[in-house]
């Protein structure tokens, strides 16, 4: 598919931390997938890293999903995986220096990709993909501004319904599927795998 082609040999595709001291070059450069997220987790995660030091959250952060194919890693030292609460599903790696999320692996994307958010983490490739939906909006805050294009769909929570329809969506689908062509280089989660034990915030959810 177009959107896991592999970059031009002339281009290196790299993602780095807010410092400079992490960064992964990648195999692949354009993200197959951008989602807008009203998510209780994710506005968490990003508070949480902001009061670390890290980046000012986002009501409405746009994620993108990208191939997981890591051809080099730096900065393995100061990244640190983190899980939200125990029942975690998410694992998020974030820079221990300025707190920047470098990536995020779920059992949901099969290893075949991994999720970072725009802002949150610095890119040298094109991030001009359109959000394909926005998730979650039952976790929406009262009093907060969340500006929602009206051409995209619009996915309250994940019931039975909504799931389906969530996957009937062609990038979404493409992108959250099992790996039909080995990774050349890592996947973020053998990344996850060769770093410090994951730390469990056991944040309150609310």
């Amino acid at each position: 598919m177009k959107s896991l082609d592999p970059i031009d040999k002339q281009m290196t595709a790299e993602m780095t931390c807010k410092c400079s001291r992490c960064k992964f070059s990648l195999n692949y450069t354009t993200p197959s997938l951008s989602l807008l997220c009203a998510c209780e987790d994710c506005r968490q995660a990003l508070e949480w890293g902001f009061e670390q030091g890290g980046i000012a959250p986002t009501n409405l952060p746009q994620l993108f999903y990208i191939r997981s194919d890591i051809s080099t890693i730096d900065g393995l030292e100061f990244m640190q995986p983190f899980q939200l609460r125990d029942n975690a599903k998410s694992t998020r790696v974030y820079c221990t220096k300025c707190f920047s999320i470098l990536g995020v692996d779920h059992p949901g994307y099969r290893d075949n990709v991994f999720m970072f958010f725009k802002g949150f983490c610095c890119t040298n490739f094109d991030l001009s993909i359109k959000p394909s939906a926005v998730i979650y909006l039952k976790d929406c805050l009262r009093g907060k501004n969340y500006t929602i294009p009206d051409n995209i769909e619009k996915i309250w929570s994940f019931t039975s319904e909504e799931r389906i329809r969530f996957y009937s969506i062609p990038e979404v689908s493409n992108s959250l599927t099992d790996v039909t062509t080995p990774a050349k280089g890592m996947t973020f989660r053998e990344i996850i795998q060769k770093l410090p034990e994951i730390k469990v915030l056991n944040l309150a959810p609310n």
